[in-house]
């Protein structure tokens, strides 16, 4: 029996005699040969085992080391973000003001939850604000986003991405929430998630496509023909297809449908979606172009 067997029979074993063995994930644990030494991954279904599986690890890998096998190991567990809240305003050590904005989650792994704190930093924010061009926006309508409620809204979701990748790592590289409660998130990590493309990601980049300036007459021609009313979200989401595409990484697929993008999203991200639209309509009756517009295509306004 090769050593890398002869250690996983060793774990499975010492795992089903305590009782352990349900909670592993048998998918992504493994026992790896690495020449000199061997290295085990255990993975768990529910964070409550953590104390006890690693226990079990340590006693055979000392039961191994007196065969002459040396075995290191990461036993973790699998959480999920059950929710993610804003806070408000961070503070240091001192208690002073950071140029920050704090957040808590929620993580859950089987029956033990875990709280987490993320400092979204000043860069992050106008970062994002930037990319979506919000920042001298002020909403009045329909549910738009006004500046303030962005900070809270579309933060806490990027937050939400940013634990979900920060925990998708696994191996020595991973990301253990119990004694490393707090991250802080920057603009290169909130360039990463935007870069991303997942259906938020991309109809979000949609969306500001559409009403950029070289695009925004030949996007409300369109809404005109088809005699969509530009305040009407759920009508001129269709319309919003031609605006997908970009570089993809391969293995990606181009996406061709708004409507399908839209009802892949969580009922949250889709009202999110609609205020940063609605968001957009009321920036666009401010703009200078708008008189113009209205002239040219009033199907699109009546």
């Amino acid at each position: 029996m090769r050593e890398d067997e002869k250690a996983e029979e060793l774990l499975e074993r010492r795992l089903r005699d305590a009782s352990l063995w349900v909670f592993v994930n048998k998918q992504q644990s493994q026992v790896l040969d690495l020449q000199d030494e061997l290295f085990a991954e255990v993975v768990l279904i529910d964070g409550a085992a953590l104390d006890d599986v690693k226990r079990i690890v340590r006693h055979a890998a000392e039961e191994l080391r007196t065969q002459g096998i040396q075995l290191k190991s990461v036993v973790r567990a699998l959480w999920e973000v059950v929710e993610v809240n804003y806070v408000g305003p961070s503070r240091g050590p001192s208690g002073g003001f950071r140029a920050a904005s704090e957040f808590r989650g929620v993580l859950r792994s089987g029956s033990r939850d875990c709280q987490v704190i993320v400092d979204v930093g000043w860069g992050a924010k106008e970062f994002l604000k930037h990319r979506l061009g919000l920042k001298d926006f002020v909403g009045r309508e329909r549910g738009a986003l006004r500046q303030g409620h962005l900070d809270e809204e579309m933060l806490a979701r990027m937050v939400r991405g940013f634990l979900q990748h920060q925990l998708s790592f696994g191996g020595t590289s991973y990301w253990n929430p119990l004694p490393r409660q707090q991250l802080d998130m920057n603009d290169a990590a909130m360039s990463l998630l935007l870069g991303q493309r997942t259906p938020f990601e991309e109809l979000l980049e949609a969306i500001s496509g559409a009403f950029e300036p070289p695009v925004l007459e030949s996007f409300v021609e369109t809404l005109s023909l088809s005699g969509i009313r530009i305040g009407d979200f759920e009508m001129a989401l269709p319309e919003l297809s031609n605006m997908l595409g970009g570089a993809y990484r391969r293995g990606e697929t181009l996406s061709t449908s708004a409507r399908e993008l839209f009802q892949k999203l969580e009922r949250p991200d889709q009202e999110l979606l609609k205020k940063y639209f609605y968001g957009k309509v009321e920036r666009l009756k401010a703009d200078s172009q708008f008189p113009e517009l209205v002239r040219k295509f009033p199907n699109a306004f009546s």
